[in-house]
């Protein structure tokens, strides 16, 4: 996180080192990432730039906050499903929210999942067993819940489903945007709501649909075959 010398500066010169760090790591992964690249477009000394954070991964992290920040804003525009406790319709909510941050904050979007995709296997401990837990964390949980209200088979693997959804709701959006067409521009600008956009409800109709042919509680004929 930035050093208090970062925080006293006047507020043009921090935007001018969020702009360039952000150009930067939006078109190449951290490890290309060039600080001097950075110090060169934000118009400073790299010597200045330590002076401002610890190092890359000091000024990576404080980039990775902006985008945290971004996506929580745009999260609270963005009505939740009436039932909180419905697995897919959340997951429907989650995948609106990431195709809709990629259309406004495609810079942010291209960091986010840079940042996935350098670390695809997120590792952790289960507060209440202490064991290793493998996967995206943001769906840990969320497909643990979803068990225990009976939306998905119990025979799911939690850690290699939540590595999958987060290759799918971290990759799908250029995807869906290409699809869209100029369909994606209404919602980009805000003259469409993205719940209401036929083309792209469509199209996560589809994409839900898959999802839970993998994962949904089995129907009889999935339950005896597995059950061999």
């Amino acid at each position: 996180m930035p050093r208090e010398t970062f925080k006293r500066l006047p507020e043009t010169k921090r935007a001018a080192i969020e702009r360039a760090a952000i150009e930067e790591f939006a078109n190449s992964p951290y490890r290309n990432a060039s600080i001097n690249t950075i110090v060169d477009k934000a118009g400073i000394a790299k010597g200045s730039l330590y002076q401002y954070f610890k190092d890359k991964r000091d000024l990576y992290g404080y980039i990775l906050s902006i985008v945290q920040q971004k996506k929580k804003v745009l999260a609270a525009s963005l009505t939740p499903p009436s039932n909180s406790m419905d697995t897919f319709a959340y997951l429907r909510w989650m995948a609106q929210l990431d195709l809709l941050f990629r259309l406004r904050e495609p810079e942010l979007a291209n960091i986010e999942q840079y940042a996935f995709l350098e670390a695809p296997l997120r590792e952790g401990e289960d507060p209440e067993t202490g064991e290793r837990v493998m996967g995206d964390t943001r769906f840990q949980d969320f497909l643990t819940q979803g068990i225990l209200h009976d939306d998905i088979a119990t025979w799911v693997d939690t850690g290699l489903a939540a590595y999958i959804l987060g290759v799918i709701i971290n990759l799908v959006g250029p995807y869906l945007i290409a699809r869209l067409g100029k369909d994606a521009e209404s919602l980009k600008d805000g003259s469409a709501d993205i719940l209401y956009e036929p083309h792209t409800q469509a199209l996560l109709d589809n994409l839900l649909d898959v999802i839970e042919a993998g994962i949904a509680r089995d129907p009889q004929i999935r339950k005896d075959y597995y059950s061999k």
